[in-house]
């Protein structure tokens, strides 16, 4: 039995706000939400393309990852081209905390972060073989 995707699930003080970053800024599209008792967004999935994000509503948003290399990524999202989407979010007022850089495992790669700390990685895959990217 094999995987057939994976959906990392961010934790959000605000999964509102990370949507409308996500959304506004990164070009996701918002699935929908599943809402608690009391009506309010708990749990929802955004989209890009194939890839998917989940925001769980937390109690507090995550720490902020490094100033700056790769790192405490919350999620590596995979993307067609890495410098597109940089001009993409960077036109719609995204920071771009690193790249769009080429990797020494044959990837380019492009950080952000969201409103709450998560940091995001959109990569490319310069080189695909069949191990898998990066490989």
């Amino acid at each position: 039995m094999g995987g057939i995707r994976a959906m990392p699930v961010l934790a959000c003080a605000d999964p509102q706000a990370v949507a409308a970053f996500l959304t506004a800024g990164l070009g996701f599209t918002l699935a929908g939400w599943w809402r608690d008792a009391e009506g309010a967004p708990s749990f929802g999935v955004a989209r890009l393309g194939d890839a998917t994000l989940a925001l769980r509503r937390a109690e507090a948003a995550p720490a902020a990852g490094p100033a700056e290399g790769p790192g405490a990524w919350s999620a590596c999202i995979y993307v067609e081209d890495a410098r597109d989407f940089a001009t993409l979010a960077a036109a719609n007022g995204v920071a771009i905390r690193r790249g769009p850089e080429d990797t020494p495992y044959a990837c380019r790669e492009v950080e952000v972060a969201s409103p709450e700390g998560h940091v995001l990685c959109f990569v490319q895959d310069l080189d695909p073989g069949p191990r898998g990217p990066g490989l």
